[in-house]
């Protein structure tokens, strides 16, 4: 489900109701208001899948206040059931084994894109007329991420890979941090850098993948990848995978770990924070007798215009200045006049974790931080405000520093882009009335009728300027 449609929220407290399930686990129930702000009898609860918001992918729908029949249930049992993996995690692993075999000709390694399955020499036949790829190498096969096709979709998996500049900088980042054990939520190339780097010198990180993608059975074991639903922490093979699982975040004295995850952009952020959070508790080791909870390091990739949506989900991360470059995605890259819209939020303090002045990264006293080159400090803000690639600047009228392409109005009484149009653009907030700080269903005007919503909005808008700025459509910043 998209965390972009306006009129739907997601409701995380289902305590006491009878969640149901479909083939990605328990739904995530949601609340849908009327386009034009919540009327009376117009909001519906229904049940969605967590996982996908394209109902191409996954059809299942049901409103909450409704009834269902028992056929319809044990039809739903069947296609749950008919939508679990040809092969168990153990059958897929043992096939992956047998094709390392290095006294194997290549040519006898074949990957089915058609069927998403590593063939045996013997299945080969079977696959004629699918798209294969031929002339596998062992050395391809610790690389899955390029053996694998992404899926690039945004409304389902939107798998984009991160460059080998990002692999490389996550990789000295948790080295300076001491970290022995990485979760990796999501962001299969970094635990695949992990697994390949674990037999050089020095290096005998452990790490685990928790991810959808059921390919990666084939060529992780069931200690290395567990497949996972990120929505609604849901384990696919209940048994074995959250056991895998426990062992692995069980906390003690000899573990430093730390969490990695690439979600979805598109995916509802106030799930993805549930189930981060709870990751989170479940790493902390927490002495008896003792006060202090050893801070468990979180990189969470997303883009820096969600900033908000995180913060407010998980106070205690923040956002770096690093821009996080992507292979297959070319709006997620370097090539960009203004670089990647990606970030890294975390939870470590800024000054912990260096960022390369190779790639122009600089030592900020002021902040102590690292900023972009770009971002240069403000004095009056007393920070590095830009977040977006290019130099904030500041406007004396609002008191904080805005993106070059604006320009002070007085009409709307802030800094817009030149072309707006006043009053029709809202800041990020509720839906209802504009204003931050709360959602919809906090909002002062939510029982309000449309008309007197209107209303008060307007006399908000008019209390807000003096007669002489309505006059005045634009000004120049000072």
């Amino acid at each position: 489900m998209s965390a972009n449609i306006s009129n739907v929220d997601v409701i995380l407290d289902t305590v006491d109701v009878d969640v149901p399930s479909c083939p990605h686990g328990p739904a995530l129930l949601f609340i849908k208001y009327d386009q034009d702000g919540e009327k009376p009898g117009k909001q519906r609860k229904f049940f969605a899948c967590s996982a996908f918001r394209d109902r191409k992918q996954c059809q299942f729908f049901q409103y909450a206040d409704e009834k269902i029949s028992k056929e319809k249930i044990e039809e739903r049992k069947l296609i749950n059931k008919g939508n679990s993996t040809r092969y168990s995690h153990d059958d897929l692993w043992n096939r992956c084994q047998r094709l390392q075999n290095t006294q194997l000709l290549d040519s006898a390694r074949v990957y089915c894109h058609t069927c998403d399955l590593l063939l045996l020499p013997e299945e080969h036949k079977e696959h004629k007329g699918h798209t294969l790829k031929t002339n596998i190498s062992c050395s391809l096969l610790q690389h899955p991420t390029q053996l694998f096709q992404p899926h690039n979709n945004n409304k389902t998996y939107a798998q984009y890979l991160f460059a080998s500049s990002a692999v490389t900088f996550t990789l000295q980042t948790l080295d300076k941090l001491g970290v022995t054990h990485v979760l990796c939520v999501g962001a299969p190339r970094i635990h695949e850098a992990i697994i390949n780097r674990s037999g050089s010198k020095g290096h005998s990180r452990k790490t685990l993948l928790l991810d959808l993608d059921a390919r990666y059975m084939q060529v992780y074991s069931s200690s290395q990848f567990c497949r996972f639903n990120m929505f609604n922490f849901h384990f696919f093979d209940s048994g074995t995978s959250e056991q895998v699982y426990q062992d692995f975040v069980t906390p003690s004295h000899q573990k430093h770990i730390a969490i990695i995850t690439d979600p979805p952009f598109g995916g509802m952020v106030e799930a993805l924070a549930r189930t981060m959070s709870r990751i989170m508790s479940d790493c902390v080791l927490q002495d008896e007798g003792e006060e202090e909870v050893v801070t468990v390091p979180v990189l969470w990739f997303f883009p820096y215009f969600l900033e908000k949506r995180i913060t407010d989900a998980i106070p205690s991360l923040h956002m770096l200045d690093y821009k996080v470059d992507y292979d297959n995605h070319s709006l997620f890259s370097a090539k960009k006049k203004k670089g990647s819209p990606v970030r890294i939020f975390t939870n470590l303090p800024a000054r912990q974790i260096p960022l390369p002045s190779n790639q122009g990264y600089r030592w900020c006293e002021m902040c102590e931080r690292y900023s972009a080159e770009e971002n240069k400090h403000c004095d009056k803000c007393g920070r590095c405000p830009s977040k977006d690639g290019t130099s904030y600047i500041h406007c004396d009228i609002c008191q904080r520093c805005v993106k070059p392409s604006w320009v002070h109005c007085s009409t709307c009484n802030r800094c817009q882009l030149q072309d707006h149009k006043c009053g029709a653009n809202r800041e990020s907030g509720c839906h209802i009335c504009g204003q931050s700080g709360h959602k919809r269903r906090d909002c002062p005007l939510r029982h309000l009728s449309n008309r007197k919503r209107k209303k008060e909005l307007s006399s908000q808008s008019s209390s807000a300027m003096s007669p002489k700025k309505k006059r005045k459509k634009t000004g120049k910043r000072k």
